[in-house]
Protein backbone atom coordinates (compact mmCIF):
# COMPACT_ATOMS: atom_id res chain seq x y z
CA UNK A 1 0.00 0.00 0.00
CA UNK A 2 1.37 3.16 -0.82
CA UNK A 3 0.63 6.05 1.52
CA UNK A 4 2.52 8.54 -0.23
CA UNK A 5 1.14 10.78 -3.03
CA UNK A 6 4.79 12.07 -3.69
CA UNK A 7 6.74 9.74 -5.23
CA UNK A 8 6.64 10.12 -8.89
CA UNK A 9 5.75 13.49 -10.21
CA UNK A 10 6.64 15.90 -7.36
CA UNK A 11 10.30 14.33 -7.45
CA UNK A 12 10.85 14.72 -11.04
CA UNK A 13 9.28 18.57 -10.97
CA UNK A 14 11.93 19.02 -8.58
CA UNK A 15 14.81 17.54 -10.81
CA UNK A 16 13.09 19.38 -14.04
CA UNK A 17 12.97 22.87 -11.82
CA UNK A 18 16.39 22.75 -10.97
CA UNK A 19 17.65 21.79 -14.12
CA UNK A 20 15.81 24.85 -15.62
CA UNK A 21 19.14 26.66 -15.28
CA UNK A 22 22.73 24.61 -16.29
CA UNK A 23 25.56 26.25 -14.47
CA UNK A 24 28.05 24.14 -16.41
CA UNK A 25 27.02 26.15 -19.60
CA UNK A 26 25.55 29.21 -17.72
CA UNK A 27 22.00 28.34 -19.38
CA UNK A 28 18.68 29.61 -18.37
CA UNK A 29 16.05 27.73 -19.46
CA UNK A 30 13.62 29.74 -16.34
CA UNK A 31 14.34 33.65 -17.81
CA UNK A 32 10.89 35.35 -18.07
CA UNK A 33 7.48 35.07 -16.56
CA UNK A 34 6.38 33.66 -19.70
CA UNK A 35 8.88 30.72 -19.58
CA UNK A 36 7.44 30.22 -15.80
CA UNK A 37 3.89 30.24 -16.85
CA UNK A 38 4.95 27.07 -19.10
CA UNK A 39 6.95 24.95 -16.32
CA UNK A 40 4.34 25.20 -14.21
CA UNK A 41 1.17 23.85 -17.21
CA UNK A 42 3.40 21.18 -18.15
CA UNK A 43 4.11 20.24 -14.78
CA UNK A 44 0.79 20.00 -12.81
CA UNK A 45 -1.09 17.23 -14.67
CA UNK A 46 -2.74 16.36 -10.80
CA UNK A 47 -1.88 18.78 -8.60
CA UNK A 48 -4.02 21.38 -7.76
CA UNK A 49 -3.09 25.02 -7.58
CA UNK A 50 -5.01 28.69 -8.16
CA UNK A 51 -5.03 30.26 -11.28
CA UNK A 52 -2.15 32.53 -10.87
CA UNK A 53 -0.98 35.68 -12.91
CA UNK A 54 2.61 35.62 -12.80
CA UNK A 55 4.46 38.09 -11.90
CA UNK A 56 8.80 39.10 -11.92
CA UNK A 57 8.41 38.53 -8.16
CA UNK A 58 7.07 34.88 -8.85
CA UNK A 59 9.74 34.72 -11.06
CA UNK A 60 12.73 35.51 -8.61
CA UNK A 61 11.08 33.77 -5.94
CA UNK A 62 10.83 30.25 -7.99
CA UNK A 63 14.58 31.15 -9.44
CA UNK A 64 15.88 31.26 -5.49
CA UNK A 65 13.53 28.56 -4.52
CA UNK A 66 15.48 26.51 -7.65
CA UNK A 67 19.02 27.17 -5.73
CA UNK A 68 17.36 25.95 -2.34
CA UNK A 69 16.32 22.25 -3.83
CA UNK A 70 19.65 22.25 -5.68
CA UNK A 71 21.08 22.88 -2.61
CA UNK A 72 19.53 20.08 -0.74
CA UNK A 73 20.02 17.87 -3.19
CA UNK A 74 23.68 18.44 -3.12
CA UNK A 75 24.31 18.56 0.14
CA UNK A 76 26.75 15.62 0.66
CA UNK A 77 24.66 13.91 3.11
CA UNK A 78 21.58 12.72 4.27
CA UNK A 79 21.24 14.94 7.31
CA UNK A 80 22.57 17.83 5.66
CA UNK A 81 19.68 17.26 2.80
CA UNK A 82 17.21 16.77 5.49
CA UNK A 83 18.36 20.24 7.64
CA UNK A 84 17.76 22.22 3.48
CA UNK A 85 14.40 20.33 2.81
CA UNK A 86 13.11 20.71 6.32
CA UNK A 87 13.90 24.68 5.97
CA UNK A 88 12.22 24.72 3.05
CA UNK A 89 8.95 23.24 4.36
CA UNK A 90 9.12 25.47 6.96
CA UNK A 91 9.29 28.96 4.85
CA UNK A 92 6.18 27.44 2.14
CA UNK A 93 4.18 26.68 5.07
CA UNK A 94 3.60 23.12 3.93
CA UNK A 95 0.47 21.58 6.29
CA UNK A 96 -0.77 18.61 5.25
CA UNK A 97 -4.84 18.62 4.90
CA UNK A 98 -6.73 15.44 3.54
CA UNK A 99 -7.80 15.99 -0.39
CA UNK A 100 -10.57 13.76 -1.67
CA UNK A 101 -10.64 14.28 -5.98
CA UNK A 102 -12.85 11.54 -5.58
CA UNK A 103 -14.06 9.49 -3.00
CA UNK A 104 -11.69 6.46 -3.49
CA UNK A 105 -8.84 8.09 -3.60
CA UNK A 106 -8.13 10.48 -0.44
CA UNK A 107 -4.81 11.42 0.16
CA UNK A 108 -2.69 13.82 1.65
CA UNK A 109 -1.63 17.19 0.10
CA UNK A 110 0.79 19.42 1.85
CA UNK A 111 0.79 22.06 -0.83
CA UNK A 112 -1.19 25.38 0.36
CA UNK A 113 -4.11 25.96 -1.99
CA UNK A 114 -3.74 29.60 -2.13
CA UNK A 115 -0.54 30.36 -1.96
CA UNK A 116 1.77 31.91 -4.51
CA UNK A 117 3.59 29.54 -7.17
CA UNK A 118 7.02 29.56 -5.03
CA UNK A 119 5.55 28.58 -2.05
CA UNK A 120 3.45 25.98 -3.91
CA UNK A 121 6.04 24.58 -6.00
CA UNK A 122 8.37 24.32 -2.81
CA UNK A 123 5.83 22.56 -0.90
CA UNK A 124 5.41 19.92 -3.78
CA UNK A 125 8.83 19.40 -4.58
CA UNK A 126 10.31 19.93 -1.57
CA UNK A 127 7.95 17.18 0.23
CA UNK A 128 8.64 14.73 -3.11
CA UNK A 129 12.46 15.00 -2.75
CA UNK A 130 11.84 14.49 1.33
CA UNK A 131 10.12 11.08 0.71
CA UNK A 132 12.61 10.23 -1.66
CA UNK A 133 15.74 11.08 0.73
CA UNK A 134 13.15 8.82 3.38
CA UNK A 135 12.20 5.67 0.96
CA UNK A 136 15.34 5.50 -1.21
CA UNK A 137 18.30 7.06 0.89
CA UNK A 138 20.67 9.96 0.00
CA UNK A 139 22.62 7.85 -2.42
CA UNK A 140 19.62 8.56 -4.72
CA UNK A 141 19.95 11.93 -5.07
CA UNK A 142 23.20 12.76 -8.07
CA UNK A 143 24.37 15.40 -10.34
CA UNK A 144 25.35 14.22 -13.78
CA UNK A 145 28.86 12.36 -14.37
CA UNK A 146 28.88 13.94 -17.49
CA UNK A 147 31.95 16.15 -18.17
CA UNK A 148 30.04 18.61 -19.68
CA UNK A 149 26.76 18.97 -17.62
CA UNK A 150 25.88 19.20 -13.84
CA UNK A 151 22.41 18.28 -13.93
CA UNK A 152 20.93 16.57 -11.05
CA UNK A 153 18.62 13.29 -11.01
CA UNK A 154 17.14 11.28 -8.51
CA UNK A 155 18.03 7.64 -9.02
CA UNK A 156 14.77 5.38 -9.39
CA UNK A 157 16.56 2.44 -10.98
CA UNK A 158 16.08 -0.97 -9.35
CA UNK A 159 20.11 -1.06 -8.82
CA UNK A 160 20.94 2.25 -8.08
CA UNK A 161 22.63 2.55 -11.50
CA UNK A 162 22.01 6.00 -12.65
CA UNK A 163 24.45 8.65 -13.46
CA UNK A 164 23.25 11.02 -15.44
CA UNK A 165 20.45 13.43 -15.89
CA UNK A 166 19.38 12.80 -18.55
CA UNK A 167 18.64 10.00 -22.16
CA UNK A 168 20.50 12.71 -23.89
CA UNK A 169 23.88 12.71 -21.51
CA UNK A 170 23.77 8.68 -21.01
CA UNK A 171 24.08 8.92 -25.27
CA UNK A 172 26.60 11.34 -25.67
CA UNK A 173 29.23 9.59 -22.98
CA UNK A 174 28.40 6.08 -24.22
CA UNK A 175 29.43 7.65 -27.85
CA UNK A 176 32.32 9.28 -26.57
CA UNK A 177 33.89 6.20 -24.74
CA UNK A 178 33.05 4.42 -28.00
CA UNK A 179 34.85 6.68 -30.22
CA UNK A 180 37.81 6.55 -27.32
CA UNK A 181 37.54 2.76 -27.46
CA UNK A 182 37.98 2.48 -31.15
CA UNK A 183 40.47 4.99 -31.24
CA UNK A 184 43.18 3.64 -29.16
CA UNK A 185 42.17 0.05 -31.36
CA UNK A 186 42.39 -3.68 -30.11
Amino acid sequence: MDFSHYSDEPVQLAVDLVNTHEDFADEEHLATVADLEAFITEHTSEWEHPDWTLTRADLDAVQALRTRLREAIIAGNAAAAADHLNRILVDVSATPRVSVHNEADPHLHFEPTDASPARWLGAVTTMGLSVALIEGGYDRFGVCASATCEGVYVDTSRNRSRRHCSASCTTRENVAAYRKRQKAGP
